[in-house]
């Protein structure tokens, strides 16, 4: 059977994709993620504004985050009804923003380009070739820049299956790297993802040259109850930040997040 890309899956969500994370879990995800990025650039002393490329960038979350830091922000999304919506939302925001249909193994920019690659939504577990797109990502990297982003965790999925005795899919699991994804509710279509161990992980982007690698787990903490959570997501997200690299609980995350440097010196 064939499968559908990814892309063909988020043309027919797009209209519902800004609505599901609404949601109290995609709110602290969302907001662990943020606390990490400025983390990471004061540690590094990247100053706004910066040239950021936002890797499948969906319909223009973080594009909102950048922009409204006062970065300067170039969008890279392979959903033709995705771009749609970013186009509106950069109209509305009355900033440039530079929009592009394509793909991360294929970037459409000259090396040493970007301050920073932002690639959350698990842009490289989504992609045709990982490996390829990181690649390209290095390319257009200035030496000193950053990639920072997420990609789905191995071992979140290794649970689902084994917590409710899906042998089955366990043993697929270990045989391989990929497994189908989709929301039958909202589409028919279903694509694959590449999940990741941390160590996979690691070894893929030290692979490409990247150096200062660091990977966590989003959201470590929970179940959570959704009244609570809201009540109390400021300091639930501190706590999140705080305990993201634990190797003890990295393996309970559903995403996994890494960041990693591309060396000055090469």
């Amino acid at each position: 059977m064939k499968m559908d890309r990814s892309w063909d899956y988020y043309d027919d969500i797009a209209h519902l994709y800004d609505a599901q994370y609404e949601e109290p879990y995609w709110k602290l995800y969302h907001l662990i993620t943020e606390k990490l990025i400025e983390q990471l650039l004061i540690k590094k002393n990247l100053k706004s504004p910066l040239s950021i490329l936002d890797l499948g960038s969906g319909t223009g979350y973080w594009m909102e985050y950048f922009v409204e830091r006062g970065d300067k922000v170039y969008c890279l999304e392979p959903s033709e009804k995705m771009i749609t919506i970013i186009k509106m939302k950069s109209e509305i925001l009355e900033k440039e923003v530079e929009i592009y249909q394509g793909i991360c193994e294929k970037l459409p920019y000259e090396e040493n380009s970007f301050d920073l690659v932002n690639a959350q939504g698990d842009v490289f577990s989504y992609a045709m070739d990982a490996e390829e797109g990181l690649k390209e990502a290095w390319r257009v990297l200035k030496p000193g820049g950053l990639i920072i982003g997420s990609v789905d965790n191995y071992f979140a999925f290794l649970n689902d299956a084994v917590s409710v005795g899906d042998i089955a899919t366990a043993k697929k699991l270990k045989d391989s790297s990929f497994t189908e994804i989709g929301n039958s509710e909202v589409s028919s279509k279903k694509f694959k993802t590449r999940l990741f161990t941390p160590g996979a992980l690691e070894e893929v982007l030290k692979g490409q040259g990247f150096s200062d690698i660091q990977i966590g787990g989003k959201v470590v903490f929970g179940l959570y109850e959704e009244e609570e959570l809201i009540a109390e997501i400021d300091s639930i997200s501190e706590l999140e930040v705080e305990h993201c690299f634990s190797r003890e609980l990295i393996g309970k995350a559903e995403h996994l997040h890494f960041s990693a440097l591309k060396p000055i010196n090469i």
